[in-house]
């Protein structure tokens, strides 16, 4: 059998750096202060797809210079980062099924629907509407758990992501 199909434990280099849901969505709002890739480009995706939302809240932060379409390639770029991480630090099992998603794309999709629900939550007068968009991050948190999962048990291949913007 492959070295790469064998099971990893948490230990195992890269696998062991992957952030657990907690500490993603930590990284994600800059309460993670950790020299990692993976912290800073959770925090960098957390602030850009907040910039894309409506009356950005954190205005003093954001450049005047900034449009969406800048914006949207900037969130490209640390996707593409974080991809270029995991090409050399997560486990290629062979046999195992593939996802959809690369790393990066599955962090960014966190960071977004973390800024979405925020913005929902401060701002929506509906009590039902927050309390859904709490439930649909906490679906979100699940599923990056259960692939953080598949990966340290070697059943998943991420993609190595091809460039697209988010």
């Amino acid at each position: 059998m492959p070295v790469s199909s064998q099971p990893l434990g948490n230990d195992a280099p890269g696998v062991a750096d992957l952030l657990a849901p907690e500490k993603l969505l930590a990284a994600i709002v800059g309460h993670l202060d950790h020299d990692s890739p993976l912290v800073s480009g959770a925090r960098e995706l957390g602030d850009l797809h907040a910039a894309l939302l409506p009356g950005y809240l954190d205005a003093p932060r954001r450049s005047t210079d900034l449009d969406e379409v800048t914006v949207r390639r900037q969130i490209a770029g640390v996707v593409e980062l974080i991809n270029s991480w995991a090409v050399f630090h997560l486990p290629r099992p062979t046999g195992a099924r593939k996802h959809t998603h690369s790393l990066g794309e599955v962090i960014s999709h966190v960071a977004k629907t973390f800024a979405e629900v925020w913005w929902t939550v401060r701002r929506a007068d509906d009590e039902q509407l927050r309390h859904e968009a709490w439930f649909y991050l906490g679906q979100v948190r699940e599923g990056y758990a259960d692939l953080l999962a598949d990966i340290r048990a070697c059943r998943v291949e991420l993609p190595l992501g091809i460039g697209l913007a988010p």
